[in-house]
């Protein structure tokens, strides 16, 4: 396997929920032709950047929050705009951070799908899950008003698959981008059950927290893997560059 070849990534990612390699010299048109190269890049324009190369640069403006330094809950890409790109690319362009600072989580959706849940969370996947978008930033098109999601839809090859956003639990500084409640249920009960749920996916057997250093490419399927943000440290520095790829 050739450590920057496209096509080797995207199969080790549709293998394994992601494909992770270090000291990868890219810059801003490496990594577009990169990203071009894992597929046909995906449609949705956000507020901030593109398909082919955000940046996900630690803004500290206040009303930044995908792009800024707050941390981001266990999600799947596309959920709050009605799209599911297949992979999403980053690459560590600079990183200056204590450990634990920006970290990337990770963690497959089939120890949520698959597994034997626990009573309290075995129908948190029956109902809809009801979001309103703060970010306007960085979803103009949908923020201030309420969204019902399924939580799980068919993917193109017929499996199941999540389409979720996790609350926010930390807030410090910079505000949450979206609240969550179930259909059909109070917003304490949601916000217990969302914290039972999110114990639970971090607890499980694939969850996996990754310290950015310079040069790691990370490429992981979007349709097998929930992924995250720890919160950006005051006065660090954490710069990557994210693709969005359908198929």
């Amino acid at each position: 396997m050739t450590a920057t070849d496209p096509g080797d990534l995207a199969a080790v990612a549709t293998r394994d929920g992601f494909a992770l390699v270090g000291d990868v010299d890219f810059g801003r048109s490496d990594f577009e032709v990169f990203v071009q190269g894992l597929g046909t890049l995906a449609t949705h324009r956000f507020g901030t950047g593109s398909a082919g190369l955000l940046d996900l640069d630690a803004s500290p403006l206040p009303d930044r929050v995908v792009t800024g330094r707050s941390a981001l809950p266990l999600h799947t890409d596309g959920t709050l705009v009605g799209t599911c790109p297949k992979y999403i690319a980053l690459y560590c362009n600079a990183v200056d951070q204590p450990t634990g600072s920006g970290r990337t989580e990770l963690c497959l959706q089939s120890d949520l799908l698959d597994a034997t849940l626990p009573p309290d969370l075995s129908t948190v996947t029956d109902v809809d899950w009801e979001y309103y978008v703060t970010d306007q930033s960085h979803f103009p098109d949908v923020a201030h008003r309420w969204l019902s999601i399924p939580p799980a839809v068919r993917s193109a090859t017929g499996t199941t698959r999540l389409n979720v956003a996790l609350p926010f639990t930390e807030e410090r500084t910079t505000p949450a981008g979206w609240s969550v409640r179930l259909a059909g249920s109070t917003e304490e009960d949601s916000r217990a059950v969302f914290a039972r749920l999110d114990s639970y996916l971090r607890g499980s057997t694939s969850f996996y927290s990754h310290d950015w250093a310079p040069g790691d490419l990370l490429v992981l399927d979007n349709e097998q893997v929930l992924h995250g943000r720890t919160t950006i440290e005051p006065g660090s520095v954490r710069h990557l560059f994210r693709g969005q790829i359908n198929v």
